[in-house]
């Protein structure tokens, strides 16, 4: 009789002890932050790009490159192509401009004063276009 009193007595202390600490609210302390940009706006990005490239020698053992550029705006937009050749840890950069009509494409071609067959032994290329007004 005293265990079934000792029992009776010790089940509502032990159950006030594991309910006193019910889980709190775990969301943010504070307001969400605003965006950085305005409402229904985007992030920027550039209206002009790199849309395929290639390369190959000249008769003169130079490198030429060519490709096209793709502009994803409806309006006309001019940019500069730069195509950078590094060499045997020797970098060269040769540009081009180049316009392109809305939703369109335009190619572009430059040739840069390196040996190709150098080119091809240890080479690296890069080409990039960067809208005239931006950066």
């Amino acid at each position: 009789m005293k265990r079934r009193t000792l029992v009776t007595a010790l089940l509502p202390a032990l159950s006030a002890g594991c309910l006193s600490s019910l889980p709190s609210a775990t969301g943010p302390r504070g307001p969400p932050e605003e965006p950085t940009t305005g409402p229904g706006e985007g992030p920027e990005y550039d209206p002009l790009s790199v849309e395929t490239f290639d390369f190959e020698g000249t008769e003169e053992d130079e490198l030429r490159a060519f490709g096209t550029v793709n502009n994803r705006t409806p309006e006309e937009r001019t940019g500069t192509v730069s195509v950078r050749v590094t060499v045997d840890g020797e970098e060269t950069v040769e540009t081009t401009e180049v316009t392109v009509p809305g939703d369109s494409t335009a190619e572009f071609e430059t040739v840069v004063p390196v040996s190709f067959e150098a080119f091809e032994r240890n080479g690296q290329l890069q080409v990039t276009v960067e809208a005239a007004g931006s950066g």
